[in-house]
């Protein structure tokens, strides 16, 4: 096999006309490739530069375009003076990167150098930035400022803000900040949203996007799902997650970009001022949809409020906790005050009803006898049982124990967990503290999380103190009683019990007093049944003390 002695000069034209054919057939990274073997050959070829500028035009690298093409005008004008077509994409991409008084500058700086048929491109160029220019700043700008005045001028601090920079030392700019200067790698801090922000922002990217682009911005958001789709991007495909990965996330970054090009160019109020040219027809829409979303709202609250009555009247507790874990961690949360005009009074009714269902099971059965297990018995705690040991048989691998099962109900707990966390950070009521507290003190238990159980119910009752809540008091204490219950911890279930007395007397209710009274003199006789059977342990010790030393006395003597 043979090679072609071409020349140097001949070989990098070939790579160049190979470039512009894979350009032509939309394979970009083909092209990109000998488009960098030529300029490797003569890296002064301003042909090439300008051809490698509109690839990656095409391929929306916006910003690597711009520089070839300002490299290829230099190049070309000390050649053989100003390039027409170099000079034109140069602002037609100073134009995309929506940088339009740049691009208007530039356009007149073209105009003072080309004259004839060779100025008509940069003329109607410069008619659609003129217009673009003129609607941006338009009247429906000036609308916008004077509605959201305060509003752009914090925004307008922040990034002036962001754009100083520090050229000093890490620890000295930490020192002046008031941080850790000790630290050489500092923590990067987690930016969480509260649930109403997330709606909003969600709430932000349908509106845009359904403005510019009507019914297909159903497939902008499948390609923002897809970039984090775990039946695309699978655990087994170790060699094609990576880059279906990348993929994903770089078509996605193109449409992102596509989206700021079409939203600065006729932003979201001058549409909005086109749309809506009478202004109070915009604002009596606003009000009819305001009421329409309150009224709505409304219906929700009287809805939920009777199913919730309901389920308490039926008795069915774990179906009410759940329920309202639903609403009020999902649909509610989400509700402003100017929507949801009644949302304090709804929340301490909606908390305070399972409060009450929750108190309800807690009474003294009818046919109820002081035994060992009463205590238990009384506050519905399971019986502690021994585990049997597994036998393990040699080949038999249905007996042995896998270290790859999944720890599904482990990960239910976590995810429980944090989710009533994260309600805990924004809440903003004492009442509902309470019960996210009590929430996670009651999975705590569930999990035998004892230290974790009481420490969160004492903080439980701290929030239901603070909103006077005596009901949500009486809970937290009968939590702390349970988890010292169950670790047989007698001393502190009746400090703990001594602590529901007074909340008893307060309440009023003699079925809880009952309850109360009955739980401490379960306690009592568990407590001095504790003491018994440890005086008799000690009395059977100092008895086999006494037989070995009176052993020991009658050996040594004989």
């Amino acid at each position: 096999m043979y090679k072609v002695d071409w020349s140097q000069d001949a070989e990098q034209k070939i790579y160049r006309d190979w470039g512009r054919y894979y350009s032509h057939r939309r394979m970009y990274d083909a092209a990109t490739k000998y488009f960098n073997k030529s300029l490797d050959l003569n890296e002064n070829d301003f042909k090439t530069l300008y051809s490698r500028s509109q690839t990656h035009r095409k391929a929306a690298r916006i910003e690597s375009a711009l520089v070839d093409a300002r490299n290829a005008a230099s190049m070309a004008t000390k050649a053989q003076g100003p390039n027409m077509n170099i000079n034109l994409e140069i602002c037609c991409e100073l134009f995309e990167l929506n940088q339009f008084e740049n691009t208007k500058c530039e356009l007149h700086n073209n105009l003072q150098i080309f004259k004839g048929n060779e100025a008509m491109a940069f003329e109607k160029r410069l008619i659609v930035v003129d217009d673009v220019i003129k609607d941006v700043t338009g009247k429906a700008m000036s609308l916008l400022i004077l509605k959201n005045q305060k509003l752009i001028q914090r925004a307008d601090e922040i990034h002036k803000a962001k754009a100083i920079k520090d050229g000093r030392a890490l620890w000295k700019r930490l020192r002046d900040q008031g941080k850790c200067d000790v630290v050489s790698i500092p923590e990067i801090e987690e930016e969480i949203l509260s649930p109403l922000e997330i709606s909003r922002r969600k709430r932000a990217f349908n509106v845009v996007h359904q403005t510019y682009m009507n019914d297909s911005w159903y497939d902008i958001l499948y390609m923002k799902e897809l970039r984090k789709n775990p039946s695309l991007l699978l655990e087994q495909c170790k060699r094609s997650k990576d880059a279906l990965e990348t993929l994903s996330i770089e078509q996605y970054e193109i449409i992102r970009q596509f989206m700021k090009m079409l939203q600065s160019r006729s932003p979201l109020y001058l549409v909005n001022f086109l749309k809506f040219p009478n202004k109070k027809m915009l604002e009596k829409n606003k009000e009819m949809y305001l009421f329409r979303v309150q009224s709505q709202t409304n219906r929700h609250m009287i809805q939920d409020l009777r199913l919730i009555r309901q389920m308490r009247k039926e008795k069915r507790i774990k179906d009410l906790s759940d329920y309202v874990e639903k609403v009020m961690g999902g649909y509610y949360v989400r509700k402003t005050n100017r929507v949801m005009c009644w949302k304090f009074e709804f929340t301490n009714e909606v908390y305070n009803t399972l409060a009450l269902a929750l108190s309800e099971q807690y009474s003294v059965p009818s046919s109820f006898s002081r035994g060992q297990s009463a205590l238990k018995q009384l506050l519905h705690l399971p019986k502690v049982k021994t585990k049997d040991i597994d036998q393990f048989v040699f080949g038999d691998r249905s007996t042995y124990q896998s270290g790859d099962v999944p720890d599904i109900e482990g990960k239910k707990f976590r995810k429980l967990i944090a989710h009533l966390e994260n309600r805990i950070r924004f809440s903003k009521f004492h009442i509902e503290k309470c019960y996210l507290y009590h929430q996670i003190a009651d999975s705590h238990l569930s999990q035998l999380h004892y230290d974790e159980c009481c420490f969160n119910a004492r903080k439980s009752l701290k929030e239901s103190r603070e909103c006077n809540s005596l009901i949500w008091q009486l809970l937290s204490v009968l939590l702390i009683v349970k988890a010292n219950t169950m670790q047989n911890k007698v001393e502190r279930a009746g400090e703990a019990l001594e602590m529901g007395f007074p909340i008893v007397q307060e309440l009023k209710c003699p079925r809880l007093s009952k309850f109360v009274d009955t739980c401490s003199l379960c306690n009592a006789e568990e407590f001095s049944r504790k003491l018994t059977l440890i005086s008799t342990r000690l009395s059977k010790s100092s008895l086999k003390s006494r037989a070995s030393s009176a052993t020991t006395m009658v050996s040594e003597q004989t």
